[in-house]
């Protein structure tokens, strides 16, 4: 590629049933990104993730008026990190970056990350310095952020829990070969631990609609991640059992000396509260078992991720 010859950045908006945003959405990264001076050209690939409202239509008709849009659907709805993952293997920009069509996240920012990526940057990170959500969401991505730095994530990574980020085509390559369906986007891009780096802004309230997410969402992201991308659970199993073994052993020794001094424990209950805790840490130890069989028993399988059930290209 030449000097004088512009590098594409592919920018992928996953949706689902967002008409309300998307007009909000379309009308920002004109202003924005495509009026953009420089040696780059955004190009903005839709992937609708099975939407029930009219996105996809609303789609269609942003890609016929404007070629810097284009668009694919997907057969149902996979969940937004597989919509991602259909997006990084279809993306064949320079670099490639991921934007919610919500505005949370502003997309004149991802000028900034253009800007770390042209200084060699691989991974350019979005933090949030301020943030305009509820008092729990705040608390609770500290919260999460927190515990996967020290449990989950690759040392030294500069991750950040959002899906706002940039990649350059070498970590694109990367993230294809992960195929596994229990995927976290953020995770799998730290786990490639190219060169990093961070780019603070101040995310806005959401433009139109109400966010599918919720606590229930956020604990469940919690735990795919920790399950899919750290052994933890498996060594607190290891110490569970020794810490009741041993905690079996000093009631043993208790019961013993009571009965040698003449002054035998009476009564059921202390022995049934025993018995009750020890097997409700048996059968939590057993479901966490049980959840890596399940995965490992879906991964074998070898299913595919996806499938795109109409792409924007196809209407000639």
């Amino acid at each position: 590629m030449t000097m004088d010859t512009p590098e594409t950045i592919c920018v992928l908006t996953p949706v689902f049933n967002e008409e309300k945003c998307l007009p909000h959405f379309v009308r920002a990264v004109e202003k924005t990104l495509l009026q953009a001076s420089g040696r780059q050209r955004f190009r903005i690939l839709f992937i609708d993730d099975g939407s029930t409202d009219k996105s996809w239509s609303l789609i269609q008709g942003i890609c016929h008026n404007n070629p810097a849009f284009t668009g694919m659907r997907l057969s149902r709805n996979f969940g937004s990190h597989v919509a991602l993952s259909a997006g990084f293997d279809h993306a064949d920009g320079a670099a490639t970056c991921t934007l919610p069509c919500d505005l949370q996240d502003p997309p004149e920012i991802l000028l900034r990350f253009v800007e770390e990526w042209e200084h060699g940057a691989k991974i350019v990170w979005g933090k949030r310095h301020t943030r305009k959500d509820s008092l729990w969401r705040v608390l609770g991505s500290r919260t999460f952020a927190w515990m996967l730095r020290r449990i989950a994530m690759p040392r030294g990574s500069k991750f950040t829990t959002g899906s706002f980020l940039l990649v350059d085509r070498m970590v694109v390559d990367c993230l294809r070969r992960f195929r596994e369906h229990n995927r976290i986007t953020f995770a799998l891009v730290a786990l490639t631990g190219f060169d990093q780096a961070v780019v603070e802004y101040d995310r806005a309230a959401r433009v139109a609609g109400t966010s599918s997410w919720n606590l229930p969402r956020i604990i469940k992201i919690l735990y795919d991640t920790l399950i899919g991308y750290s052994i933890t659970p498996i060594k607190l199993i290891t110490y569970m059992g020794l810490g009741v073994c041993f905690a079996s052993m000093l009631l043993l020794c208790y019961l013993i000396a009571n009965w040698m001094f003449g002054n035998p424990m009476q009564g059921w209950s202390s022995l049934m509260v025993m018995l009750s805790f020890f097997f409700g840490v048996l059968f939590l130890c057993i479901g966490v078992l049980g959840e890596y069989l399940q995965r490992i028993y879906i991964e074998t399988m070898a299913r595919p991720l996806y499938f795109v059930s109409d792409t924007t290209q196809d209407q000639g």
